[in-house]
């Protein structure tokens, strides 16, 4: 079941290689390496089905059913990883977010401190508010009237899942250690944290 742990950081547990029929199910409907294999998270996840039902549900409902602009959610994101280390993330979201038009400088400036980015005022607060939620579990109310004042009741809620979510994930990933997938890149060897 659990893999002993070395000084090497390998994985606690270790990703299912030889799925059961229902295992082999729920893998059949998550997302796919290039290669068409299941991605290492979910392979770690199936082996607890249950639980990767729920953890997939809500993590399904903002990738493809939720109501904030793709780019600002993937910025989000990306900064949870970045100020959570989380490789993993960062590895699986990076070219997320290239594809709903973030640039690989953008990406790059998610690392740094807000303002030595080039961010529009709007984003700055959106990451701003990512950052006080990873740090603080709460946001200012300043901030949040700021970001408010641009986003639906709905949608602050969503923002403040979405930040809550990928900061729980971060500490599931990194506290079993889940490996990348092979060609995957993960944070920076230059990251300012």
């Amino acid at each position: 079941m659990s893999e002993t742990v070395d000084s090497k950081g390998q994985p606690r547990v270790s990703p299912e290689t030889n799925p059961d029929e229902e295992q082999a199910r729920i893998l059949a409907k998550t997302l796919l390496t290039p290669s068409s294999e299941p991605l290492n998270l979910f392979r770690v996840l199936v082996r607890y089905p249950e639980l990767m039902k729920r953890v997939n549900g809500l993590g399904g409902l903002f990738m493809a059913h939720g109501s904030l602009d793709t780019r600002e959610r993937e910025m989000v994101i990306l900064r949870v990883a970045r100020r959570t280390s989380c490789d993993y993330e960062f590895a699986q979201h990076s070219p997320i977010g290239i594809r709903v038009g973030l640039t690989e400088e953008e990406i790059r400036q998610l690392g740094m401190p807000i303002e030595d980015g080039s961010w529009a005022e709007d984003e700055a607060k959106l990451l701003e508010f990512a950052d006080q939620i990873v740090a603080d579990l709460d946001v200012s109310d300043q901030l949040w009237d700021s970001v408010a004042s641009r986003h639906e009741p709905g949608q602050m809620m969503e923002l403040a899942l979405l930040v809550g979510y990928y900061r729980m994930l971060a500490g599931f990933i990194r506290t079993l250690r889940i490996p990348l997938e092979e060609g995957a890149v993960g944070l920076p060897a230059d990251r300012d944290e």
